[in-house]
């Protein structure tokens, strides 16, 4: 456990360095393909009030059958999902109003908007391996299929929240599928530097700088509050780990950890309970890492934040927890 908190205190420099040169060779390739900024997604107003509900893609999501209730709860605010949710709200009736997107992997992430090219499965076990959506555990191939007929057929109804870093092939799905694609750059390092990477690829695109927290879930809740406007922000499937009984090689980051340690990887891992459910989750440094940063940004932005996920390790008193029903009914 002291492991896992050591290694995750240096996780900050370490993901600078291993995203920024993909994500600014990525916004050169993207940038053909920029017509609107996040900006103009402010004026649209998505949902009635103040109110919204990110929707990220924990293990939570499942477990608690968090999308399905949502649709059947009425909610009227706005809906932000993160690409790695958006087959599972496809497929309970649920159209994101916005859908964000930031992860610059070469291949992985059009998984997510359904990959046309897809006929076999890859070598790369990375969404069989994981609980973050069974379905393409059972069989990939099947899987991506029908995610590629929902993504044509919703996709003109889309927009999506794409960072400069997004993936080319992502982009090129998203366009392929009729999405409407709203651009914006990450934060990459401290924008007041003379030197600074940020201002410098805002001044070449003129697009704005969100400082996403690190990953597209956090992002998604920073769009949300600080473009949309929204001022009570609800996060169902925001679990920053695993669910209890977890193994080690269904976790995400389980390739470098035992590349890292390994057979001592297990003490990279980092028990949490949760004090509403009483369950004991398990996380990773980078996930413990993600959670810190987002505790912090929570303090300091303008908006209430409220935790409906009912599972994972977002706890603490920055964060008010209660049911997603309690949440829209409230």
């Amino acid at each position: 456990m002291d492991l896992g908190r050591r290694i995750a205190s240096r996780l900050a420099a370490a993901t600078a360095e291993r995203i920024t040169g993909a994500g600014l060779d990525n916004a050169q390739l993207n940038r053909p393909h920029i017509e609107r900024s996040v900006l103009d997604l402010a004026p649209l107003a998505f949902g009635d009030g103040d109110r919204a509900v990110v929707v990220a893609a924990g293990p939570s999501l499942r477990r608690r059958d968090s999308i399905a209730r949502l649709a059947r709860s009425g909610f009227k605010g706005a809906i932000v999902a993160v690409d790695s949710a958006l087959g599972a709200c496809l497929r309970a009736g649920v159209l994101p109003h916005v859908v964000v997107t930031v992860d610059p992997h070469p291949e992985r992430i059009v998984r997510w908007f359904g990959d046309p090219d897809l006929t076999a499965p890859p070598a790369d076990d990375y969404f069989r391996r994981q609980e973050m959506d069974r379905t393409h555990a059972v069989d990939e191939v099947a899987a991506n299929r029908k995610l590629v007929e929902l993504v044509d057929r919703y996709g003109p109804r889309l927009r999506v929240a794409a960072a400069t870093s997004a993936a080319p092939k992502v982009v090129e799905r998203c366009r392929q599928s009729g999405m409407t694609l709203y651009w914006w750059n990450p934060m990459y390092d401290d924008y007041d530097r003379a030197d600074s990477v940020s201002r410098r690829l805002h001044r070449d695109n003129g697009l704005p700088c969100l400082n996403g927290g690190g990953n597209v879930g956090t992002a998604a809740w920073v769009l949300t509050h600080a473009v949309l406007g929204k001022r009570r922000i609800g996060l169902i499937g925001m679990d920053f780990g695993y669910a209890p009984g977890t193994k080690y090689e269904q976790t995400q980051y389980y390739p470098e950890l035992r590349e890292m340690f390994g057979d001592r990887l297990g003490e990279a891992f980092i028990r949490i309970e949760n004090p509403t459910t009483g369950e004991t989750w398990l996380t990773d440094p980078a996930y413990y890492w993600f959670r810190d940063v987002f505790f912090e940004m929570s303090r300091e932005a303008d908006c209430e934040t409220v935790n409906c996920t009912e599972g994972g390790i977002l706890c603490g008193p920055e964060i008010k927890a209660v049911t997603l029903e309690e949440f829209v009914n409230g």
